[in-house]
């Protein structure tokens, strides 16, 4: 085989069971060649921008749908367990696998994650109003068009309220709150601590979202900067504080800070 010749096809039938993955170096390129039918392309970004725009995305939650061994679409949310809200961002199923009924159990599946997720109450997403677009399949899966119009496209919604959720409890989201006082907070050293912890994101895949503040009052009280950071859970920030790259900032930040404390908390 050519190092640019496309693989052959899988043969797989519409009993293959159905699973959500995660994306990954051993996928990626597979996920990355999953296309849909030219006149659904209106409909969908191809996958290459979505795991793009996922990779810069915190509050992105991308998954391969796989059937048994094979992906055959993908799917991302922004899954914002903070505000909360959960709206799916992308979701496609590659040409050649379409009406198996893949699309539908993966959708299924996407919605159980969401039923576990905190203070989950509704899921929302938005298609093309356009002819063969997903409305009517949306709608079969109970979304209800709002009346609402986002970037040109209608926003539907799923009530979620009633609805059974996972027997067992997920881990709550946490915030990590850290407040630093240096011993000289001279400009030169508060840029080079804001600028390394401001690069751990994207590097941590368990650091949700990262935010970096400068004390600008200076009073007698102050601290000089507050670090914000949030996880999924509270084992996810300790695997965050174990992570190679976050090991390495708090190495320096050792060597120059003269005090600090933190507040951690979860979403009730």
């Amino acid at each position: 085989m050519s190092a640019h010749a496309e693989p052959a096809t899988p043969v797989i039938t519409p009993d293959a069971l159905v699973s959500l993955r995660p994306v990954t170096p051993d996928n990626l390129r597979a996920v990355m060649r999953l296309k849909v039918r030219p006149e659904q392309e209106q409909f969908v970004a191809p996958n290459p921008v979505s795991l793009a725009q996922g990779a810069y995305e915190p509050l992105a939650w991308l998954r391969a749908i796989y059937a048994d061994e094979t992906p055959v679409g993908f799917v991302m949310l922004h899954d914002d367990p903070f505000k909360p809200e959960y709206y799916l961002w992308r979701l496609m199923i590659d040409a050649h696998y379409q009406r198996m009924g893949f699309a539908r159990q993966g959708m299924t599946q996407v919605i159980e994650y969401v039923l576990g997720r905190p203070n989950a109450t509704q899921m929302l997403l938005s298609y093309v109003p356009a002819a063969g677009g997903p409305q009517a399949f949306y709608a079969s899966l109970g979304f209800v068009d709002t009346g609402e119009v986002d970037d040109g496209e209608n926003v539907m919604r799923l009530d979620l309220t009633g609805r059974a959720r996972p027997a067992s409890l997920p881990p709550r989201p946490l915030t990590h709150v850290v407040l630093m006082r240096f011993q000289e907070p001279a400009p030169t050293v508060l840029a080079k601590a804001s600028g390394l912890l401001r690069g751990l994101k994207g590097k941590v895949p368990e650091l949700r979202e990262i935010e970096v503040g400068l004390d600008m009052l200076h009073s007698g009280r102050s601290y000089d900067l507050a670090l914000i950071t949030r996880f999924d859970s509270l084992a996810d920030m300790e695997r965050y504080q174990a992570h190679p790259e976050h090991v390495a900032v708090l190495q320096y930040l050792r060597s120059v800070l003269a005090a600090s404390v933190a507040v951690d908390y979860e979403q009730p």
